[in-house]
């Protein structure tokens, strides 16, 4: 919680940075505080909407997905946990990811090749993972993240067109605190997608690894879920609708997978492996010992 009101103080230092340049007065004040304030209240309360129509998630029919709504049922009873909400996203892909703000508003969305791909034990396994998102209050901070790092990179991609533009007004002034803040802004400006980054990817490592373990506390079957990461770290497929503002909310990055015949280049392993997951080896080594 404390990383993100930072973020949050960042990005309001941001706004009226920005605003300054653009407008300057008291509206920059204005500006800012008002586009914090809207844009903390929708992370809380539409983050997990946002981030379900996203993935193009679908609500799972009771009769359709019996099996799946049956694990997560007898896994929510063994937990304490209220059933959260269930989808699916049709995509070949093997992946889930759980959202919303409190495990009374929560949500938990597979893939169709998830249902597919692995058998009861594993699909058991890799619920329990999603289901200690829940219960661990994960999800409050991994939703959150989507829309405040989504709207950072917003408001830094509109604000650099408009200054390169010619929007910005008070830079064409002499006085020399004008300058500092302009050159301020724009370091801001680069900086805001670097420790967007950095609060997914400090977000994403540290929580993977606890829901892992939560999840096999769960279960009480740790080859269950080892089994699950071992086929979701062989298959190469990519979950279409996947982007990077919510691909740390995955069990397993969905955007890692190379293309048929296509090996992605060391700058794409690079950032891929730095903004959302930890290598998926660790985390099976980890079980192991368990």
């Amino acid at each position: 919680m404390v990383m993100i009101v930072g973020f949050a103080l960042f990005l309001l230092g941001l706004c009226y940075v920005v605003s300054y340049l653009l407008f300057g007065g008291l509206f920059a004040v204005v500006f800012a505080f008002g586009f914090t304030v809207v844009s903390t209240w929708v992370a809380y309360w539409k983050a997990d909407t946002i981030a379900l129509a996203a993935a193009g998630a679908q609500p799972a029919d009771q009769r359709e997905y019996a099996r799946l709504h049956n694990l997560v049922e007898g896994l929510c009873i063994a937990g304490g946990l209220p059933k959260p909400r269930i989808y699916v996203i049709h995509d070949p892909a093997p992946n889930a990811f759980a959202t919303g703000r409190n495990p009374q508003h929560a949500a938990i969305a597979v893939t169709t090749g998830l249902l597919e791909k692995m058998n009861r034990i594993e699909l058991e396994g890799v619920l329990a993972h999603e289901l200690s998102h829940i219960r661990n209050y994960d999800i409050l901070v991994m939703t959150l993240a989507v829309t405040m790092v989504g709207t950072t990179a917003l408001l830094a991609d509109f604000s650099m067109r408009s200054m390169l533009w010619g929007g910005a007004r008070r830079s064409n002034s002499s006085n020399d605190s004008n300058v500092i803040l302009l050159v301020v802004g724009i370091v801001g400006l680069i900086l805001a997608p670097i420790v967007a980054k950095l609060m997914q990817a400090a977000v994403s490592r540290r929580r993977e690894a606890l829901a892992d373990m939560s999840a096999v506390e769960l279960t009480r079957y740790p080859p269950g879920l080892i089994s699950a990461l071992e086929k979701l770290r062989d298959d190469q497929t990519v979950v279409a609708h996947a982007s990077r503002t919510t691909a740390h909310l995955y069990i397993e990055s969905p955007l890692a997978g190379a293309e048929e015949g296509k090996s992605p280049s060391f700058l794409e392993r690079l950032n891929l492996r730095f903004e959302t997951h930890p290598p998926i080896e660790e985390r099976i080594a980890a079980l192991r010992e368990l």
